[in-house]
């Protein structure tokens, strides 16, 4: 029986190895993904004057649906927020900056969001200059809020 040389064993058991791990390695790299989410939300507290909770659904690509959590503080026209959105496959958080305008009883808000961190599948999440929007009365009892750009994960 002829002995076939260690060097032609080799290349097999690297290759196979390669095979093996290369959807693992594909799978770890992050990708830019396109946000268009929007949601409806409800005032669930009310900390303070200038500052409110709300909480509500929030639908869209790439977390499908999920519940979001947002606090907002008021400073003259100027709106800082902070939220965590809640899906299935993990949590994501961030914060928005954004101005606020009036016409009646109507607040509408428009900013930038950046997400912060993220949690499973969202672990490596990242985002900025996300386009951040809102309208609702001016009491925000509900608000409809929407979150549009890029995010890589």
């Amino acid at each position: 029986m002829a002995r076939v040389p260690r060097s032609r064993l080799a290349f097999p058991a690297i290759l196979a190895l390669v095979l093996l791990l290369a959807p693992v390695v594909y799978a770890a790299t992050t990708r830019s993904r396109t946000l268009s989410a929007s949601g409806k939300l409800v005032q669930t507290a009310k900390p303070g004057r200038f500052q409110s909770v709300q909480a509500g659904t929030i639908r869209g690509t790439p977390i499908g649906s999920g519940r979001m959590v947002l606090r907002s503080t008021l400073n003259q026209a100027r709106v800082t927020s902070t939220f965590t959105v809640t899906t299935t496959a993990g949590r994501v958080s961030g914060r928005a900056t954004a101005r606020l305008t009036l016409d009646g009883d109507t607040a509408t808000y428009r900013g930038t969001a950046t997400i912060t961190s993220g949690t499973r599948r969202y672990r490596n999440v990242s985002g900025s200059n996300i386009r951040f929007t809102g309208v609702g009365p001016i009491s925000a009892k509900h608000t409809r809020i929407s979150l549009v750009g890029r995010v890589r994960y």
